[in-house]
């Protein structure tokens, strides 16, 4: 019943103020509905012709004769409907806004996940850098060796680089001993490995082998072209020394980088165990008594 008196025009004003409470009469409640709706339609672009619109010629009239009786209530209206529709505004973003926030997202995400990588590489780094020692770079003319850490007594590493390729008729090899004879400028050398271009892993152990329970003087080196192992058993007056506990004056490499040019030698290993009534020549004169220890060069052989 009230929707038929609403449709015919029937109901009066006070009637309808009762039904819709903030409207005092029918055709301000028209009046402020045709406003909203210009509003919308003006944001969304939506200009419909007049076919389309179905508004009847009396509320057109009516229309009219409200805006230009109350132009006050137009502006309010209009001011406040724009101050909230570009508070909207801001919400709305298009497709090109929308896929440049994806991308930057992406981005993102991509520079987290490699930084992470990163860390845990340069830490993997630091650590075999520790275990192995750290090679500075070197020229193509330079040869370069560095000692590394251990953690097994008598045992010994070493990092080792030669230039791609070598001089042709030149190759190195590094050389060991456990005897510095009296009056002899070197170590007297008991064997040697060759050792190829690039870098190269020495290891110089001194054990007791299980196999046939003799100490020996063992080295090895491995490189890209594979691994290369030879040992030398010791004589029963070195084994004492080594079983015991004796001081230790080392003067050879150390963690810093050692560079030289190619054809020189650098001193790996000169580590020399202090005897009880022996000295230890320091000056890199010949010895004036043998000198037991621990020695390792690289050097170069002419082919």
């Amino acid at each position: 019943m009230r929707r038929g008196l609403h449709d015919r025009g029937l109901m009066n004003d006070g009637k309808w103020a009762e039904i819709h409470p903030g409207y005092s009469t029918r055709k301000e409640f028209a009046t402020r509905s045709i406003i909203v709706v210009n509003l919308v339609e003006s944001t969304l672009g939506y200009n419909p012709t007049m076919e389309n619109c179905k508004d009847s010629a009396e509320d057109s009239a009516d229309h009219q004769s409200q805006l230009a009786a109350e132009p006050t209530v137009s502006s309010d209206l209009d001011l406040e409907a724009s101050t909230s529709l570009g508070a909207r505004g801001y919400l709305r973003f298009s497709l090109r806004e929308v896929l440049g926030m994806v991308l930057i997202a992406a981005l993102g995400i991509a520079l987290g996940n490699n930084s992470i990588k990163l860390a845990e590489q340069d830490r993997e780094l630091n650590i075999m850098r520790n275990a192995f020692g750290y090679l500075a770079p070197s020229g193509d003319n330079q040869v370069a060796a560095s000692r590394g850490l251990s953690d097994q007594p008598l045992t010994y590493q070493m990092r080792v680089r030669l230039p791609e390729p070598l001089p042709e008729g030149l190759e190195y090899k590094v050389v060991y001993s456990s005897l510095w004879e009296k009056g002899n400028t070197s170590p007297t050398w008991f064997g040697s490995i060759p050792i190829a271009s690039g870098e190269s892993l020495v290891t110089v152990r001194v054990l007791d082998d299980p196999r046939d329970r003799k100490w020996k003087i063992a080295i090895s080196v491995s490189s890209s072209a594979g691994t290369y192992r030879m040992s030398t058993g010791l004589p029963p007056p070195h084994e004492e020394i080594f079983r015991g506990s004796h001081d230790v004056i080392s003067t050879g490499i150390n963690r810093d980088t050692v560079i030289a040019s190619v054809g020189e030698s650098i001193r790996l290993l000169d580590d020399r165990w202090v005897i009880e009534g022996n000295g230890v020549q320091l000056d890199g004169s010949a010895p004036r008594e043998n000198q037991v220890g621990i020695y390792a060069e690289l050097t170069p052989v002419k082919l």
